[in-house]
Order: C-alpha cells, then sequence, then structure tokens
C-alpha cells in the first residue's frame, strides 16, 4: 500500500480521530492525534507484526506524523521491539493485575524512522526540595476563597475540552470518547481551574489532565488542591491507579504531581505538539489503592 493509499484510507481532518482497519489477516483500530502528530495502536493481536510496522510507516509519511505508539504487556511487548519500536517506559497496573509498556516509533521530519530507537529524552530537573515525595492525601489543604464542583455531564465536558484544551495540550488516550468523563471546575480571584480524567472501570485506572494548568507558583496549592479533590472522587469509583502525562518542561505542572507523591514511570520522547514544536513528556503515575490479588483457594470454589 502507498501512502496516497495510506491518506485515502484516512481521509479526513479531524483533529482526534478513531479507525478501524481489516485487511487480510490484519485487524486492529487505531487513534489518530493530528493536533500532536501522533497515533496510539490498540492491537488485536492479529496479523504479522512486520505487515503492521509497514503500514503505520506508510501512515506517518502520509499524515506528517512524529511517533506512533502502542500500549501492550510484557510479553507483547518483545513483538514490537522485534520490528523497530522500542520501550519508553510503563504504566503500573494499567490491567489492573498487569503492567503496560510504551512501546514507541518515532520518525523524522522527513517521514523517515529514526534507526536505533527513540532518543532518550532529557528533562529539566524540579526545584530542589520539591522532588516526588509520598503523600497523604487527607492533608493537602484547599486555598482560602476557592470554590470549586464536580461535573459529570458529558456535554459539558466535551464543550469546555473543545474550548480550553489545546492550551493544556490535552490529549485522548482512550477509544470512543475524548474529552474526560468527570472533572473539577475551580474558581478563585475570577480565574477557572479545570482538572479532569479519563476513567476505565474495566481496567480500574484513570487519566488526569490539567487542562488548565499552573502558569505561576502562586497557583500551585490551586491545581494540587483540585488535583487531589479529583482522586478523592476516582476513589469513590473504585479506581485503583491513575497517570498524568505532562510536557516534560512545564516544571510547575510536573511539581504538582510529584507534591502529590506521583512518581515518573515513562519519558516520551517527541510526544505532544506545542506552537508547532514536538516536545517531550513525562508520565506520572499514582497507585490510590491496593487492590488484594485473589486467593487461588477463592478462584477455585
Amino acid at each position: 500500500m502507498s501512502s496516497q493509499n495510506a491518506a485515502r484510507i484516512l481521509g479526513g481532518d479531524e483533529p482526534v480521530e478513531e479507525i478501524y482497519y481489516r485487511k487480510g489477516d490484519i485487524d486492529f483500530c487505531f487513534l489518530l492525534n493530528r493536533r500532536h502528530h501522533n497515533l496510539r495502536v490498540f492491537d488485536y493481536r492479529v496479523g504479522n507484526y512486520q505487515q503492521k510496522r509497514d503500514f503505520f510507516d506508510r501512515i506517518a509519511r502520509a499524515e506528517g506524523l512524529r511517533k506512533v505508539f502502542t500500549v501492550v504487556e510484557k510479553q507483547d511487548s518483545k513483538s514490537w521491539r522485534s520490528v523497530g519500536f522500542s520501550r519508553e517506559g510503563a504504566i503500573p497496573g494499567y490491567f489492573r493485575t498487569a503492567d503496560a509498556y510504551i512501546m514507541s516509533r518515532v520518525y523524522t521530519d522527513e517521514g523517515e524512522p529514526i534507526q536505533g530507537g527513540a532518543p532518550k529524552l532529557t528533562v529539566p530537573p524540579l526545584p530542589s526540595g520539591k522532588e516526588p515525595k509520598e503523600k497523604d492525601l487527607k492533608h493537602t489543604v484547599k486555598p482560602r476563597g476557592l470554590t470549586f464542583e464536580v461535573v459529570a455531564d458529558s456535554a459539558r465536558l466535551q464543550e469546555t475540552t473543545k474550548e480550553i484544551g489545546a492550551s493544556g495540550l490535552y490529549a485522548p488516550f482512550r477509544r470512543g470518547v475524548f474529552n474526560p468523563d468527570i472533572a473539577i471546575r475551580a474558581s478563585l480571584n475570577k480565574r477557572e481551574y479545570w482538572v479532569g480524567a479519563e476513567t476505565d472501570s474495566s481496567f480500574g485506572h484513570a487519566k488526569v489532565d490539567m487542562l488548565t494548568p499552573p502558569l505561576k507558583d502562586v497557583e500551585l496549592p490551586v491545581l494540587e488542591f483540585c488535583v487531589k479533590t479529583l482522586l478523592d472522587e476516582l476513589i469513590k469509583l473504585e479506581t485503583a491507579s491513575v497517570f498524568a502525562l505532562c510536557a516534560a518542561d512545564w516544571t510547575l505542572s510536573n511539581q504538582v504531581y510529584g507534591e502529590l507523591g506521583f512518581k515518573v514511570t515513562a519519558r516520551l520522547t517527541d510526544h505532544i505538539t506545542r506552537e508547532d514544536e514536538f516536545i517531550g513528556a513525562q508520565l506520572w503515575h499514582r497507585r490510590l489503592v491496593h487492590l488484594p490479588t485473589p486467593k487461588l483457594s477463592s478462584i477455585l470454589v
């Protein structure tokens, strides 16, 4: 299949598009993010991996993509590595009882895959004394004068994401719905703050996004409280763990996650686009509750 044929398969111009593809023994779905010039593969474990890689190489050239990536269990990561994808990190507990590996393929401006795998991402250090720490979420203080509400109305969340998502570098991670399904909206000194989450009840995890990232040091307590409040709501929904993607050079945003006990488990090269510039992202992870593993005896009863 040529690049022109790949372009005809896509044929759309939406910022984010979910596409199903099935031909011969290849069967999968992928999420094309034109705003951030990347593509996430949802693989059905069917078909030759080299054919899959060649297919996505052609789409990358046709769409001007910087990256193709997939999130898979450990045993599947070896097959992707064998055809030129690189492991950039992991999402602990993503599949509830198993970690997910992020396997990526990065391309040059000419659309050619970078040989040797994704270049290592260099990240500015957090300020001294602001390194990630274990923190009891119960002791996050509500700033004086701040008001907030929990928002779960899908139409409102969709409209809000359209209005402010781009400035917050929001990038949907799941299939079907391209906006958070629960959020905290807060207000202080005539400024609004939005923090949302894409939830997955099947696997008990959620992706958190600060749709309005902090711009100044004085806003850190506000965003810290908003994220903490969102985590409390997610615990009510029996969410076991959360993760967040954050621009590597957004020191204040990274500091919020570090203050709330998140840990960096992946560094993703050229993962998002800001003002026509490819920038890396850090993946932060935090476990909210520890789910007990079923005992063998209880399974056999």
